[in-house]
């Protein structure tokens, strides 16, 4: 999706966050641990990373299997080697179970972005699952975005560790455009089998 076209549906939302049509699992990731800088100015994700990418992957996999039969995901990073390749290990193990998955970068997703740009991303989603790979601190400002809890940004926040982030359904009050946590995604931690 073209970054203006993103910016324009932003600016049609009016501050009200909307579900997509199809949408009713939300996944917000961050990158994993990346290289550092002096080894690489891309900073593309360490072993370490790529280990929490696929951990992370498989855990997307057998939480979503849990709930749904394989259907439509869309995944979208920053752009960043290391939000991509965090994407494409979701992407890789998605598809290995029978999902249609479509893995592309978009605008919104930087590390100081506003969270409105990606709040469209979610409003004009029609799959059942999305899924984002971003960076902090965009990603806690942004769940506290859809959320409803602006004050919340800071505890959200904490919940995007490396290949971490957190899992979002609409709200079960009803309240048209809203998410709540469902899940919070941990490496090294078999988060799908918690009951929350």
């Amino acid at each position: 999706m073209a970054a203006a076209r993103v910016a324009e549906m932003a600016e049609g939302l009016d501050g009200e966050v909307r579900c997509g049509g199809g949408l009713q699992h939300l996944l917000l990731l961050r990158h994993g641990t990346p290289m550092e800088e002096k080894d690489d100015p891309k900073r593309p994700l360490s072993e370490q990373g790529q280990s929490e990418a696929e951990f992370t992957a498989k855990g997307v996999a057998a939480y979503l299997s849990a709930m749904l039969p394989a259907g439509k995901a869309r995944l979208l990073h920053s752009g960043k080697d290391r939000a991509r390749q965090t994407a494409e290990a979701v992407e890789r193990t998605l598809a290995a179970g029978g999902w249609a998955c479509v893995c592309e970068q978009t605008a919104g997703l930087d590390p100081k972005d506003p969270p409105d740009v990606a709040i469209a991303l979610v409003g004009s989603a029609s799959e059942e699952v999305l899924v984002l790979v971003g960076h902090l601190p965009h990603m806690g400002l942004f769940a506290a975005s859809l959320v409803g809890e602006p004050a919340a940004a800071g505890r959200l926040g904490g919940c995007f560790n490396p290949a971490g982030g957190l899992a979002l359904r609409p709200a079960s009050t009803g309240e048209a455009g809203r998410w709540e946590e469902a899940k919070q995604i941990e490496t090294g931690v078999e988060w799908w089998s918690i009951e929350k």
